[in-house]
């Protein structure tokens, strides 16, 4: 019998009965086989991947060496003027396995685009085991967007690992709308002085749909900033846990980190936990969480419909304003308005 994977484990464990010290990880294939949908670019930088997998990660080391072992696609990019990089990641019958492992290096003084687009071209399982290391010098920028869209036979596990040197900015999008099985995995240290961390996630569970969406930012340097914004909603019998820390290790004098976690709730069958967490190993900080999960407000709704809008189609357009932040971040505006669309329709067909 195979030995169940566990990962995104929780920095400051609690109650085992709570079921959110870690989560399972649905990964079956155990061989490597060919990834022939993108090609690899440059070279991986393997003394880069050891110093970071030493790093306070939280992602399983059997996770870590499957996607070693593994490994099908890989990119080493180097970011510069302001570059933007486009990578379709599709998935189908001929391509059911993608184990990626992704470079980012963002050089001092530059700044750049990297959008990571994976997505099924059919009905058949296919599954993602991803690693993404980010490497941002000082006074540098990258903007990472990553946008999951398999099908609901499918599993994605992402995680991305990052570290941000002085006046430097990460900004992550991450959109959620696909897979049997989602595990994401954020962590970043915020090692610079005035080093900048913020993440805009939109998700929609639909099925029995199962989403664990995990967020780890380690405030290092003196005024650091961070900010989580996760929205989400929830349909049909779907499941999903969130979980941000926010760790303000000593010597991190000034720093700032702001969490926030809102769920719309759809039916009344749909499973929805949030766990966000201060760590404060420092007294001159300012920390804040917030976490809410529930139904439309009503006035909200009959204001809509009292415009002509069906119930159904009030729900979408509201919970598609909640995403809004995180589809900004797209670069391309027909993909952007194509997820928009998929989201309202997904909504007003339940």
């Amino acid at each position: 019998m195979k030995k169940q994977l566990r990962g995104n484990f929780l920095p400051a464990l609690t109650w085992n009965w709570l079921d959110v010290n870690d989560t399972e990880i649905d990964l079956q294939n155990e061989n490597q086989v060919a990834f022939t949908a993108a090609q690899g670019e440059g070279e991986i930088d393997q003394d880069l991947r050891t110093e970071f997998l030493k790093l306070d990660h939280g992602i399983s080391d059997e996770v870590l060496e499957m996607n070693k072992n593994q490994s099908n696609l890989k990119n080493h990019f180097v970011i510069n003027s302001n570059q933007e990089i486009f990578l379709n990641l599709p998935m189908s019958k001929s391509n059911p396995l993608l184990v990626d492992q992704q470079q980012i290096i963002v050089p001092a003084l530059q700044s750049g685009t990297v959008v990571l687009y994976n997505y099924s071209e059919d009905d058949s399982r296919a599954e993602r085991n991803s690693t993404i290391i980010i490497d941002i010098a000082n006074d540098a920028e990258l903007n990472l967007v990553v946008i999951q869209r398999l099908n609901n036979k499918s599993s994605s596990n992402v995680a991305i690992m990052a570290r941000v040197g002085d006046g430097s900015k990460l900004n992550t999008a991450s959109i959620e709308l696909g897979s049997a099985n989602t595990v994401f995995h954020y962590m970043v240290d915020l090692e610079g002085f005035a080093s900048e961390s913020h993440v805009q996630t939109a998700y929609l569970g639909q099925g029995e749909e199962k989403l664990d969406l995990f967020y780890h930012i380690h405030h290092i340097g003196e005024e650091c900033i961070s900010n989580l914004q996760i929205n989400g909603a929830l349909m049909d019998k779907s499941i999903k846990k969130f979980r941000g820390t926010i760790d303000f290790v000593k010597g991190c004098s000034g720093s700032d980190g702001n969490e926030e976690e809102f769920c719309v709730l759809l039916d009344d069958t749909v499973h929805a936990i949030a766990v966000p967490i201060l760590l404060a190993g420092e007294d001159d900080i300012v920390g804040n969480h917030a976490a809410s999960a529930g139904k439309i407000d009503e006035n909200q709704l009959f204001y809509l419909m009292a415009r002509g809008l069906s119930r159904k189609e009030a729900e979408g357009l509201i919970v598609e304003s909640r995403m809004t932040a995180a589809f900004d971040q797209i670069p391309d505006a027909e993909l952007r308005q194509d997820l928009k669309t998929e989201i309202h329709e997904r909504i007003i067909n339940r």
